[in-house]
């Protein structure tokens, strides 16, 4: 093990092979229940035309229906690059997530060679991508985006000419492919870049600044007076999205959540904070420390703000901000205690809190593994595709992300995202919903079925009016059907949950 420690780009090669080999032979991690919401404007592009999503045009008409804007486009744009060479299915949207973890890692690890973090430290830091297993959304090419940036802050902090430019660059393109992520990033870089010229008297980068600062609302405002039927459809989005909870206090599951995947940021937040007065103020500042201590309170600020105002979910982007800061904490640690790296509780505590933080990971070779034995990806998506093929003409069904990418290639149908039936401007349920699109089917994976479903089902039945038969492919039961493991563990399963539903006719 110490000598695994001591070549840090193993242990990064290492976590990446664990992923390709779970993704090849499991076909793990499955997109969650969102995925499709953005890949699926590209698939149907390339499968029939027209840069739009018809599956959730219940919910978002205009992206639905005309043109794809309810979310800034250039993860859409990367994603067509590759699914016009590597094809619309949804394993080749999980290798394509893959590829931008993999860049991904060689960004935080050119980050440790420029900021000279010893082989131990980068190592444990490197363990810490463990914790990073959603990988379906816009965040990851956000994320890759972000880090470039952060890396060629390093640069400018070092003195190379140019880089604050780039800097700027990479966080105004990943602002074009997450607002949120790209956002929070661009908070990074801004602060480092600041911090740089204060603490390491070299010149403020001016230019650069401006154009991080300006060109982000420049283009909105582009938009939204340019063309406004685009800007509707962002709005629709905006409106629709629960994202902006209002403040509110934190609820104990979202605390245990955090804890479980970012408890060495909580860690070394507080001890740091604690250590500030006697080892900070006067410390001899580096780009090692302008990175370390701009980046940390943008982490502790972006938690505390998961926790009461915007969705909790958001939490895991941190997740890629969190080997980095593990490593730049333990060089710091190491320049002033040096001594403590080599106790008993230093090992016993990285020990767990890297488990922690890999939890799902070992779920997902675990659990996963068993599910993935009991019912394979390409097995569920032929019973998805024979279920698709027998369907009514015409008939509504509603699916989960994980089978949409099968679903866009049948016809017949209306597919419908399960998680956008609802329409907005009625405040419908989804059991309102289901009854007035009189749904012929629910195709939905073990984590949908069990988190939403299986209660709207139930509430179905007892107001009448429906026949409903479930037919659960599983064998092996996921931990999604457990309550005590939904916040634990989830989508480990690709067994799809069938519920067909035969409608009463309407009183004459």
């Amino acid at each position: 093990m110490k000598r695994i420690l001591e070549r840090p780009g193993l242990v990064f090669l290492l976590v990446f092979a664990w992923k390709l080999v779970l993704l090849l032979s499991t076909s793990q991690p499955i997109p969650a229940n969102d995925g499709f919401f953005y890949d699926g404007p590209v698939v149907h592009l390339l499968n029939h035309g027209g840069y739009f999503n018809p599956s959730i045009s219940q919910s978002r008409p205009i992206s639905g229906t005309e043109f794809f804007s309810a979310y800034p486009p250039l993860y859409q744009l990367a994603l067509l690059a590759w699914m016009r060479w590597g094809g619309t299915t949804v394993l080749s949207a999980m290798v394509f997530h893959l590829a931008l973890f993999g860049a991904y890692q060689v960004t935080v690890l050119a980050i440790f060679r420029r900021l000279r973090i010893a082989a131990q430290h980068a190592s444990i830091g490197g363990l810490f991508l463990l914790a990073i297993t959603f990988d379906d959304r816009p965040d990851g090419l956000a994320c890759l985006l972000g880090t470039l940036g952060v890396y060629a802050v390093v640069r400018m902090l070092e003195g190379a000419r140019g880089w604050a430019w780039l800097a700027a660059g990479f966080s105004v393109l990943a602002m074009t492919a997450s607002l949120q992520m790209g956002a929070l990033y661009t908070a990074w870089v801004f602060l480092g870049m600041v911090a740089g010229w204060k603490y390491l008297r070299i010149p403020l980068p001016v230019l650069p600044l401006t154009t991080l600062v300006l060109l982000p609302p420049l283009l909105m405002a582009l938009v939204r007076f340019g063309f406004p039927r685009l800007w509707e459809g962002f709005l629709e989005n905006v409106h629709g999205n629960a994202s902006l909870t209002g403040l509110r206090a934190p609820q104990l599951g979202d605390l245990l959540k955090a804890a479980r995947v970012l408890a060495a940021v909580f860690l070394l937040a507080a001890t740091t904070l604690v250590t500030l007065k006697r080892y900070w103020q006067n410390l001899k500042w580096s780009p090692r420390e302008i990175i370390f201590l701009s980046g940390l309170p943008i982490s502790v600020s972006f938690i505390f703000a998961c926790l009461t105002v915007v969705a909790a979910n958001w939490v895991g982007v941190v997740n890629y901000f969190q080997p980095i800061l593990v490593a730049l904490f333990l060089t710091a640690v190491a320049a002033r205690r040096p001594e403590f790296l080599r106790t008993r509780t230093f090992a016993v505590t990285v020990a767990a809190l890297v488990g922690l933080a890999s939890i799902r990971a070992i779920g997902l070779t675990t659990w996963g593994v068993a599910c993935a034995t009991d019912v394979s990806r390409a097995a569920a998506l032929q019973r998805v595709g024979d279920e698709l093929d027998t369907a009514p003409a015409n008939s509504n069904v509603l699916l989960s992300t994980a089978y949409l990418y099968e679903a866009d290639r049948h016809s017949g149908g209306n597919w419908i995202h399960e998680d956008y039936a609802p329409t907005c401007e009625a405040k419908e349920t989804f059991p309102q919903a289901l009854r007035r699109l009189h749904a012929a089917k629910l195709v939905l994976t073990q984590f949908d079925y069990f988190r939403r479903y299986r209660a709207v089902v139930d509430q179905l039945k007892a107001a009448g009016g429906v026949q409903i038969t479930i037919t659960n492919l599983a064998r092996v039961r996921a931990p999604d059907s457990y309550a005590a493991w939904q916040q634990v563990l989830q989508h480990v399963a690709w067994a799809p949950v069938i519920v067909n539903l035969e409608w009463s006719p309407p009183s004459p």
